[in-house]
């Protein structure tokens, strides 16, 4: 058995010195750069960050906006916590599965999703003109705070409907059932007893909202239209790449780590007191199907919820297969877009990069599954296996979901600067970048399995002789196949579709997917960003479908 826990004691030490170079390293670098001036310490460049007037104002409209788009989010996803929660009717599974969307889609395919479904020439503003006979477009909602709040609302709100009904179905309904029985309304039932047992799920599930709104980029680069909604992860941006002032970003990213800090320290919080869930059997009440009129508006909130999540993918699809021969012309079914792309016709613009963006988007994409699993993997079995320090192994590994994809980016800016590497070492440090942003999903997705393992088959295997590195090789690792193989595909769809440490790292040699995507929608070539899309639509559902299959086989 010493052999055993030594063994995976030293499991852990490999990705815990690459892990902690890949991610502790540049985000020491991003704040040294913010706090270290002329060969000393200072505080001068946050002072001056904190009490400009300027930066003061971005720091408030990204405040501002995180909350109008939780609070949006909010209006929206609790009534359908409300609905899953409570009835029972046709397509409830649907309503399910479709607010899994927006967990598995890339921010910069959102932004087109809407550009291409709410646009002035959008699929939406068509089929208005066309129903009510209309010159003009109605809906002029893009480049404007609306549309962030907008996107940010369809981005979140399926995370608010899906913490909230989950609690709401948790709920031993005793409680309930004996308040009724005493006389109670079932307003005041609600208002009383189950409203105050949803509150901590509702506050732990808009903490996190905040957060992820706080922490946008592509939505606010695209959808904002200009420098009166700029951002923190913006102007860090601007400031690294547009101004050549890396310092000054770090100073605004060393204030936008202390913000985040806080929210995450607010969300682990709430999940502290997040109610927990009793098991189905304790339900005093089974869903209930819906008197008429609650029918009606279940028709009216499943309707919204599908052409709101399904309109704008649709739309990208449908998009990526249309061609007009002017401006002003009929479209026409094509798949011209797809010959360009892989290189089978002349492409002009940013449409002539695309096959090399789709060559240098898979092989990163590869390269960051393989080494994501491979330490996902080591530190996950290290985890269970040894008894010590488990949970600060854990929160290691969990660390990069605090700090914002921008910053990562920045500090492998910082290091880029240092290193000034060669095209090759240009690719490697965004495979780096990447791996950091998606080692905490690929170790969200074994370390359950790995836990789930009985450790009968590993006994067996020692008591018959072998090794435990015989043990690991032949008993855990085929026993643990189809979920490394699902988080192989998650890391590879996460690095295909990763935007935002990619565009602040990358130079004009090197482009990606999701970076031609970007420079197609700003030069409105949109059918063509349209094809590159789809791409990361089919290669998100897969990864999204794959995950499904592994879950039905643990259980």
């Amino acid at each position: 058995m010493r052999d055993y826990r030594r063994f995976y004691r030293q499991r852990s030490i490999g990705p815990l010195i690459i892990l902690f170079s890949l991610f502790a390293l540049p985000l020491a670098l991003t704040i040294r750069s913010g706090v270290w001036e002329e060969g000393s310490f200072t505080l001068r460049r946050i002072v001056s960050a904190v009490t400009d007037s300027y930066t003061r104002r971005i720091l408030l409209f990204t405040l501002k906006q995180a909350l109008y788009s939780t609070v949006a989010s909010l209006v929206i996803g609790l009534p359908g916590a409300y609905i899953l929660a409570t009835y029972s009717f046709p397509g409830k599974k649907l309503i399910k599965a479709l607010a899994t969307i927006p967990f598995v889609l890339p921010s910069i395919l959102v932004v087109l999703g809407f550009v291409i479904f709410f646009g002035n020439n959008g699929t939406l503003n068509t089929v208005l003109m066309s129903v009510f006979d209309l010159s003009d477009p109605p809906l002029k909602i893009l480049y404007s705070f609306g549309a962030i709040i907008l996107a940010h609302t369809f981005y979140n709100f399926p995370i608010i409907m899906s913490i909230v009904a989950t609690a709401w179905e948790g709920l031993d309904t005793k409680l309930e059932a004996a308040a009724a029985t005493l006389g109670s309304s079932p307003r005041k039932v609600f208002r009383t007893i189950t409203l105050p047992r949803l509150i901590p799920s509702m506050i732990s599930a808009a903490v996190l909202v905040f957060l992820f709104c706080f922490n946008s980029f592509a939505i606010i680069l695209v959808l904002g239209g200009g420098p009166q909604f700029t951002t923190l992860e913006v102007e860090i941006y601007r400031q690294a790449r547009m101004m050549g002032d890396p310092s000054g970003a770090s100073a605004l990213a060393i204030v936008s780590m202390v913000i985040n800090g806080i929210l995450f320290l607010g969300y682990a919080l709430s999940q502290r007191t997040l109610t927990v869930a009793e098991t189905v059997a304790d339900r005093a009440f089974e869903e209930r199907k819906p008197s008429s009129i609650r029918a009606f508006f279940i028709v009216l909130y499943s309707i919204f919820t599908i052409l709101f999540l399904l309109g704008p993918i649709v739309s990208v699809l449908y998009r990526s297969f249309l061609k007009t021969a002017s401006r002003s012309g009929k479209p026409t079914f094509s798949i011209t877009w797809y010959r360009k792309l892989l290189g089978l016709e002349h492409a002009s613009s940013h449409m002539s990069s695309a096959l090399a963006a789709l060559v240098n988007s898979t092989l990163i994409g590869v390269a960051v599954s393989v080494l994501t699993v491979t330490l996902a993997l080591l530190l996950s079995v290290s985890i269970v296996r040894r008894k010590k320090s488990s949970s600060a192994l854990e929160l290691f590994g969990m660390l990069p979901m605090i700090t914002s994809s921008v910053i990562i980016g920045l500090g492998y800016v910082l290091i880029a600067r240092i290193l000034r590497p060669s095209l090759l070492g240009t690719y490697l440090l965004i495979t780096l970048a990447h791996t950091v942003i998606a080692f905490p999903f690929a170790l969200r997705t074994i370390l359950p399995k790995v836990r789930s393992l009985s450790e009968t088959y590993l006994h067996a295997s020692y008591t018959l002789g072998s090794s435990p590195r015989k043990t690991f090789r032949m008993i855990e690792i085929p026993l643990l196949r189809k979920t490394l193989l699902t988080a192989m595909v998650f890391a590879f769809a996460l690095s295909l579709g990763e935007f935002n440490a990619t565009l602040i790292l990358s130079n004009s040699q090197i482009v990606t997917l999701p970076v031609v995507m970007y420079r197609l929608i700003g030069s409105y070539h949109f059918q063509g960003a349209c094809a590159l899309g789809s791409i990361l639509i089919i290669t998100s559902g897969l990864a999204f479908f794959l995950g499904e299959v592994a879950k039905g086989d643990s259980v």
